[in-house]
């Protein structure tokens, strides 16, 4: 892999599976604590940063600052689950971003990508028999469940998802950090498809899609996003060394 993978921020909550002692302490650590949660992962550090939700997003801590001014840490990664806005994405696929687009702007983010990421998560949408993606995500302020909001969004930007942190965080930590060394970390965002289009906007279908956006990313997060999360830095951190 080019540029080889040092140390990472990890963006979302610490999953309770990636380590070999689960720890509730931790899991409210990395949500409640602007320096998040760091534990040694074969090695690397991951430290383990909860953002915000929507625009509300926290600056992280001076620690972690330093340690991306100074090069420790050459990666940030955001693994999360989304809404669907093209109707072909049925729930479980994988989505790479290939642009993340704001919903104010709709200037897309200048972050690096590592081109190898790819391959990553096409082996890992196949080890979870799913179907894999690479496009635009868009990252809204709310959520967006209606078909008509969904088909509207789809065809004014071209995203494949929408999800509710990314881009505002990106803005957020390029505020804080030196150019350079912004410019310099690479950007890996990842979304798994945790509600589709609906065929309608009736109340059932709406009732519904809510429901497996609150099963894919808070009731079962630990369990179902966990794996992936840990699946995916074993997988990237073989190809890295």
């Amino acid at each position: 892999m080019h540029d080889q993978i040092q140390d990472i921020l990890f963006i979302r909550s610490y999953p309770k599976n990636i380590s070999i002692v689960p720890s509730n302490r931790d899991v409210l650590k990395s949500i409640i604590r602007p320096e998040g949660v760091t534990i040694a992962y074969g090695r690397h550090n991951i430290t383990f940063l909860f953002p915000g939700i929507g625009k509300l997003q926290k600056s992280p801590s001076q620690n972690i600052i330093e340690r991306i001014n100074a090069g420790l840490i050459t990666d940030v990664i955001d693994i999360g689950g989304g809404g669907a806005l093209d109707p072909s994405l049925k729930r479980g696929d994988f989505v790479l971003s290939c642009e993340d687009i704001p919903h104010d702007t709709k200037i897309p983010a200048k972050v690096k990508r590592r081109p190898d990421i790819k391959k990553i998560v096409q082996r890992l949408a196949d080890q979870n028999k799913s179907s894999f993606y690479e496009g635009k995500i868009l990252t809204s302020p709310h959520m967006v469940t209606r078909r008509e909001d969904r088909k509207y969004l789809h065809d004014l930007t071209g995203c494949l998802m929408v999800q509710m942190e990314h881009c505002w965080f990106v803005r957020k930590l390029e505020r804080c950090i030196d150019s350079t060394a912004f410019n310099n970390l690479f950007f890996t965002h990842i979304e798994v498809v945790s509600d589709e289009v609906p065929k309608n906007d009736s109340l059932a279908n709406s009732i519904s899609e809510l429901y497996y956006t609150f099963k894919y990313c808070l009731f079962f997060n630990q369990n179902y996003l966990g794996n992936i999360k840990k699946d995916f830095l074993n997988l990237c951190l073989t190809v890295s060394e």
